[in-house]
């Protein structure tokens, strides 16, 4: 059997190769999610599950040269598109891990984490806490990503949303409410809906 790392590689291989402009829906969520992070320039940022860093240039708005971003994959077909990107745009502040959050080896203290589509890491409580001993007191966790919906008409979209759950994650825990684990270990201050309830957004406090 496939190490998790293997697993992961597999399946966000895939994911890589899927052009950018297919995915245009989520620049504006990817900017509010952003703002709720509360950054400023000079701000540390880890960008948890970075993929092909498609946060990255919107992290430089709000962070600026003399800030910092993390970014984490265990993907290496992700994180080798992620680093021309950087180097493509020459930003020198962006540092990059091909890892899995639970095993990276980091002791800084960060202003905090953008969690963007990871639903892997929303059902683990190791790398959740790992997440939490990474930020300084107060600073923000924010996680975005899909929901199957419990209620009302669009339950009819469950099934496209399972196939989703399966293509983008090894985990398929908690798909109602992603952010479960997450309130258990951060403070709770706001969970937006987008897209009709499709997409929430989840900002808690360290």
């Amino acid at each position: 059997m496939n190490t998790y790392k293997e697993q992961i590689e597999d399946k966000y291989k895939k994911i890589s190769k899927i052009p950018e402009r297919l995915l245009s829906f989520t620049v504006g969520i990817r900017k509010e999610a952003i703002d709720y992070l509360n950054l400023a320039k000079g701000s540390s940022v880890i960008d948890v599950g970075c993929g092909t860093g498609a946060s990255f240039a919107y992290l430089e708005v709000v962070v600026g040269e003399s800030g910092k971003i993390l970014g984490i994959d265990p993907s290496k077909s992700m994180i080798t598109i992620a680093s021309d990107r950087a180097k493509n745009a020459e930003w020198k502040n962006i540092v990059l891990c091909e890892n899995t959050i639970e095993e990276i080896q980091e002791s800084g203290y960060y202003n905090g984490a953008l969690l963007f589509a990871m639903h892997d890491v929303f059902n683990s409580i190791e790398g959740i806490e790992k997440i939490h001993s990474l930020l300084k007191d107060d600073a923000r966790i924010v996680c975005v990503g899909p929901k199957t919906q419990e209620k009302g008409f669009l339950k009819i979209l469950n099934p496209l949303l399972n196939l989703l759950f399966k293509r983008m994650s090894l985990s398929q825990n908690n798909k109602e409410k992603p952010w479960r684990l997450v309130e258990s270990v951060f403070k709770t201050e706001k969970i937006v809906e987008e897209k009709h309830g499709l997409i929430f957004i989840y900002i808690g406090r360290r």
